[in-house]
């Protein structure tokens, strides 16, 4: 990665966290609404107590500045040691986050530059590269992203993807980064989660990247409901009125995105699905009042219910038309009959997205100069669409604040044994002979087979960092594949948990801390070659993971 440290940058980072300045009265406070920590103490890495409801999390507005303004009085203070190099590296983290956050691209580098230089040999330590290195990566990556440099963006998000390939948030930042890549892959995202693929199709349609919406067409699963719904389900938000919607609106950006890159034959099929789907599903007028409770204000409103269920059904099929028919005159402009498109578009109002834009622009090429005037302004769609794709860069910066790393955290490294991994590959999976993270294999991790032949995995640890349960997770699931005598394995599902400790004042939330996570997968143990996109090669997990977590077994 290329690092750019000029001897200004260091001489402002040296007289930002060595200057010799009076302690503040309240600065130890500074440093919680900094990054989210107590103030530093006397512990040699900085690093005390567990990050709570950090700014980095609530960032925005004013907070930006004031989370700004925080880090500068904590990396100025006297209570921050010299030594304490890790900490002052995180506070920088943090205030290149929120001013990454503001738009401040400029001075988000320089403070990653800075945190970087402040790491010093740190740099070299496996634990620091595999945490707060490969976070630093990410956020330089976002930065180069935000001021339109996909060039310098995309390498550096691969090599945090390679840095560190089975950690979710890492795959979530790198995969929005990435989108903005011509021909660019979402990385191994869909492997970790699968409910992924249907966020990201959605935002790769919003941001009118079609040929992605394409590709991740067959890892989406479209669920339909199978009756139709209630009077009232649109009204009080069922969760099968949501799984409508989310149906509804996948189905039309799959069609819309088949017909754009040539594919007219599977967008009329889908368009005629949805068309039947959505008639089957949509509950009948409502026309009579639904029991209520008595009393002349239950009565009132048990009596309104109907119409405006009946309301919302009629808007739903007028959002639902105006969709259809965008795919129509796409499909129009596909089979070579721009005019029919054109009288689409005069006849039906368009919703405001980078779908819009590519029709108005694909029938604007198709038909003579004349006649083209008439097609009108596409600015204000791609303008949307444009915001979309910034606002997703900003979304994920929380997401690149990975949890530091140290032994404290993490066994260590020296105490890994090869002949551990050397049995686990040769089958001898069963014996629980070994420990992963310290943590006795009986401890926190439980694996349950389900009827339908998969395996429920989960595990819960106290570990500051949620990637570390997720990772352990994702290792026992590997080890789970190889005792069933399988070289890899699908993820079915997922379900990742935090524990958190509110404390209020007045019934208000005072503070959060996170005191543990658990993560959920149910794998599908498999065979090599079965469904490539997205089974994940049991060795592979293991020979990546297992030198970090396998620990020798202590005598007894």
């Amino acid at each position: 990665m290329a690092k750019v440290r000029t001897a200004a940058l260091l001489m402002a980072g040296l007289v930002a966290g060595f200057g010799a300045g009076v302690a503040h009265a309240d600065d130890k406070a500074d440093f919680e609404r900094c990054d989210g920590r107590q103030h530093p103490g006397k512990q040699p890495d900085g690093l005390r107590g567990q990050v709570g409801s950090t700014p980095f999390q609530l960032l925005g507005g004013s907070r930006d500045a004031q989370t700004i303004a925080a880090c500068t009085v904590a990396l100025g203070s006297p209570r921050l040691l010299p030594t304490q190099t890790l900490r002052r590296a995180h506070l920088l983290r943090a205030r290149a986050a929120a001013r990454l956050h503001s738009d401040d691209l400029a001075g988000a580098v320089a403070d990653l530059d800075l945190a970087e230089a402040a790491a010093g040999p740190l740099a070299q330590d496996r634990f620091y590269q595999r945490s707060m290195g490969v976070s630093l990566t990410l956020l330089r990556a976002l930065a180069a992203a935000r001021k339109g440099d996909v060039a310098a963006a995309a390498p550096l998000a691969r090599q945090a993807i390679a840095a560190r390939p089975y950690a979710l948030e890492v795959q979530q930042v790198a995969s929005t980064i990435l989108q903005f890549e011509p021909g660019g892959t979402p990385g191994d995202l869909l492997r970790l989660d699968p409910d992924a693929a249907t966020g990201m199709l959605i935002r790769e349609a919003d941001a009118g990247n079609f040929a992605w919406v394409v590709a991740l067409a067959p890892s989406v699963a479209v669920s339909w409901p199978t009756e139709p719904l209630p009077p009232l389900a649109l009204a009080l938000r069922s969760p099968d009125s949501d799984r409508l919607l989310a149906a509804m609106m996948v189905s039309y950006h799959i069609a819309y995105a088949r017909a754009v890159t040539g594919d007219v034959a599977g967008a009329k099929a889908m368009l005629a699905e949805v068309r039947q789907r959505m008639a089957a599903a949509l509950p009948a007028a409502a026309a009579t009042p639904v029991p209520a409770a008595t009393g002349k204000d239950a009565e009132k409103a048990s009596a309104a219910l109907p119409a405006l269920a009946t309301a919302i059904r009629e808007r739903l099929g007028e959002f639902s038309e105006r969709y259809a028919k965008r795919i129509e005159a796409r499909i129009a402009v596909a089979e070579k009959r721009p005019d029919d498109a054109l009288a689409i578009m005069k006849a039906t109002p368009m919703p405001p997205n980078a779908a819009t834009a590519e029709l108005m622009s694909a029938v604007k090429a198709a038909l003579p100069a004349d006649k083209a005037a008439a097609v009108g302004s596409f600015e204000p769609a791609d303008a949307d669409a444009a915001k979309a794709r910034r606002d997703g860069l900003v979304a994920v910066i929380p997401l690149a604040m990975i949890a530091p790393e140290t032994p404290r955290s993490v066994v260590d490294y020296d105490r890994a044994r090869p002949n551990i991994l050397g049995a686990l590959i040769g089958g001898a999976l069963s014996m629980g002979t070994s420990l992963l993270g310290g943590i006795s294999r009986t401890d926190g991790f439980r694996s349950t087979p389900n009827a339908d032949g998969t395996v429920m995995v989960e595990f819960i640890g106290n570990t500051p960092s949620q990637t570390l349960v997720q990772e352990m997770t994702l290792l026992r699931a590997a080890e789970v594949a190889k005792a069933a005598g399988k070289p890899a394995f699908v993820i079915v599902k997922r379900n990742d948990y935090m524990r958190r400790l509110v404390q209020t004042q007045y019934g208000r939330e005072i503070s959060s801390t996170p005191t543990g996570y658990k993560t959920e997968l149910t794998i599908r143990a498999v065979d090599k070659g079965v469904d490539p996109a997205r089974a994940l090669d049991a060795t592979g997990v293991i020979d990546a993971l297992g030198p970090l977590y396998y620990e020798e077994k202590k005598p007894a």
